[in-house]
């Protein structure tokens, strides 16, 4: 787990910037720097590396070059079948000079190519240059769990890095505000990929690559695709159970302290059970919790630690710890994500990087296996359009338009409202909308300039699902929300701590397998998540496992109207966010004084704003 950053461009330009890309993210690597310049034909290249040192402590220095002098690679992450990928690349008659994941990338680049993704299972952002060829390839993996920006440079050049701030270092890559960046932060918290909130500047979307040559990058090109066939075999809660536990086994590698982090849902307890399965001494886990009893999950935590003997490690956290949090949690954001879970993400991690410097977490279980509301929601529209239209217009819909907001997390009249407003618009077009912030059609009354907030099925999901909406529901998610929104503050919280977060339950296999199957095996009636349940049921105690799904929640609306609104009002007064000319400072106005005086639901909207208001002058700032 490191940070990397680099750029092939015109020999003659003067810019050297590679430095201060590095120090903008040294806190992803404080165990060391490293840098690799060389230059062919008309185009200079350099590579740079911050690293946290995991796997082979002494032999894992980066940048890394092959033992033939042709390869040289900066990467980001783990492989985690990278010893059995060494022994077939031996017997191919490669040589290796380390014990590193890192080396097992370039043999397999030297064997086989870009072809030689499709067989990395782990974790990854990476830039080769090939010599020989006058290449630089830039990949990362198929869940998006590390980060890979990029931009063109002027004269045919590129630049990449893992953090968005360390990428603008380059004075080839412009600051100019993206709308439709703009766009997608309002509608759905972050900036979807490909695109972000800077002009110019993209995302390397997940399961893709690129390659630049001769002052050309080519279109990112999918390494891999979710079939759009589904498996004619049957759903085994005993194989699902044999490759979890497979998964997590090979994730636990380290030559450093290694822990998982415990919420108390089912995706981190099963972790963390199947975990200890495998430890000699008790394992560490580690949990947060607040005074605040309509958030707190932390009994539910420490009755998992108990249960698997686990050395429980947990934070109570008070308002004011939280707020206290709040501004160094978006200090960790390199680009806007409006999800306040990031705050006590960040808490959490902060707790972790005290004891460890690896994590495990259960961030992949929902996308998988079927567990967000939103699922049971799109099977209801179905039956909800059998209702009599005028049972609906009378009586059901007004009814819903006139309950109260209550301040809370997510209770049953909001979820109630967003239903009934978009139950009957085209199945990914209400998706998007139910999990969106601002509404697509409303989002002109907040912006000058509005690009398309709607996003197709991402390439690699070409196919659909057939027949099955629940999982084209989920294929989206995976790829989209999961590696946009989820992974990325996981990423953006823990490394600011210099620690390492793995999800085992995205394993190649585990996500292969999961997409193989049928929805009707993962939402079963009112049962979301079916068969991992039945896949936990030997390892975690029963109200474990059918507890109420919840997600990692702050009391935002109420912070909206208290604590708070001092400082929304001072971004109302002034903020470099309307410099941009692309907000409506009126209407945010509106919606706070509606918020505090009739307790409307606008807490995301106003949120966006001030993590914007935030980040724009942290940019500002650099």
């Amino acid at each position: 787990m490191c940070g990397i950053a680099g750029y092939v461009q015109r020999r003659e330009s003067p810019d050297r910037p590679l430095a201060a890309m590095l120090n903008k993210i040294a806190h992803r690597g404080p165990d060391g720097s490293g840098a690799w310049e060389s230059s062919r034909d008309d185009w200079s290249v350099s590579l740079g590396h911050r690293r946290l040192a995991i796997i082979d402590l002494a032999g894992g220095a980066q940048p890394m070059v092959d033992t033939t002098g042709r390869l040289h690679v900066t990467f980001n992450g783990e492989i985690y079948n990278y010893k059995s990928l060494r022994t077939g690349l031996e017997r191919d008659g490669l040589r290796f000079a380390s014990h590193s994941d890192t080396e097992a990338i370039l043999n397999q680049h030297a064997r086989h190519g870009t072809g030689g993704l499709l067989a990395l299972n782990g974790m990854f952002a990476f830039a080769l240059w090939d010599e020989p060829a006058g290449s630089l390839t830039l990949a990362r993996d198929r869940a998006g769990i590390k980060p890979l920006y990029y931009a063109p440079l002027f004269g045919g050049g590129l630049a990449f890095s893992s953090e968005l701030i360390s990428l603008l270092q380059h004075p080839g890559v412009g600051r100019a505000i993206d709308a439709a960046g703009l766009t997608s932060l309002f509608f759905r918290d972050y900036a979807a990929a490909p695109t972000t909130l800077m002009k110019g500047v993209f995302k390397l979307e997940p399961g893709h690559f690129l390659v630049w040559r001769d002052g050309r990058a080519s279109v990112p090109t999918p390494f891999w695709t979710l079939s759009s066939e589904p498996s004619r075999e049957e759903a085994s809660v005993e194989k699902l159970r044999a490759m979890l536990d497979d998964a997590v086994q090979s994730q636990l590698m380290s030559d450093v302290p290694l822990g998982v982090f415990l919420s108390g849902g089912i995706d981190s307890s099963l972790v963390a059970a199947l975990a200890q399965r495998h430890m000699t001494e008790p394992l560490s886990t580690f949990s947060i919790g607040f005074e605040d009893a309509e958030f707190d999950e932390s009994n539910y935590a420490r009755i998992v630690a108990t249960h698997i003997g686990s050395r429980h490690f947990e934070r109570k956290l008070s308002e004011q710890d939280l707020l206290d949090a709040l501004d160094p949690a978006l200090d960790a954001l390199d680009e806007p994500i409006a999800d306040p879970s990031i705050v006590p993400t960040y808490v959490v991690s902060r707790l972790a990087s005290e004891h460890v410097k690896v994590a495990l977490g259960g961030d992949g279980g929902d996308e998988l296996w079927g567990g967000y509301p939103t699922c049971r929601a799109h099977r209801a529209a179905s039956k909800y359009a059998a209702v009599p239209a005028f049972v609906r217009n009378a009586f059901l819909s007004p009814l819903v338009d006139a309950l109260p907001v209550r301040h809370g997390y997510q209770k049953l009249e909001w979820k109630l409202k967003r239903f009934v407003l978009r139950w009957r618009d085209d199945a990914l077009e209400r998706h998007q909308n139910w999990m969106s912030n601002v509404p697509a059609d409303a989002l002109s009354e907040i912006l000058n300039e509005v690009g398309s907030p709607f996003r197709a099925m991402p390439e690699i999901m070409r196919g659909g699902r057939g027949p099955d909406l629940i999982n084209e529901i989920l294929a989206y998610d995976f790829s989209t929300y999961m590696s946009g929104s989820v992974l990325t503050k996981v990423d953006r919280a823990s490394m600011a701590h210099g620690l390492e977060v793995r999800p085992p339950l995205l394993d190649n296999g585990l996500i292969d397998y999961a997409f193989s199957l049928p929805s009707s095996v993962k939402l079963k009636g009112k049962t979301s998540k079916w068969l991992l349940k039945q896949a936990a049921e030997p390892f975690l105690p029963p109200e474990i496992i059918h507890r109420p799904k919840r997600g990692f929640a702050i009391p935002l609306a109420r912070w909206i109207v208290g604590p708070l609104r001092p400082r929304l009002e001072k971004i109302m007064a002034a903020s470099p966010a309307w410099d941009l000319k692309l907000l409506k400072r009126e209407v945010f106005t509106t919606w706070l004084k509606e918020h505090v005086e009739r307790r409307a639901d606008h807490s995301k909207p106003l949120w966006a704003l001030l993590v914007l208001d935030h980040w724009l002058r942290r940019v500002q700032g650099t």
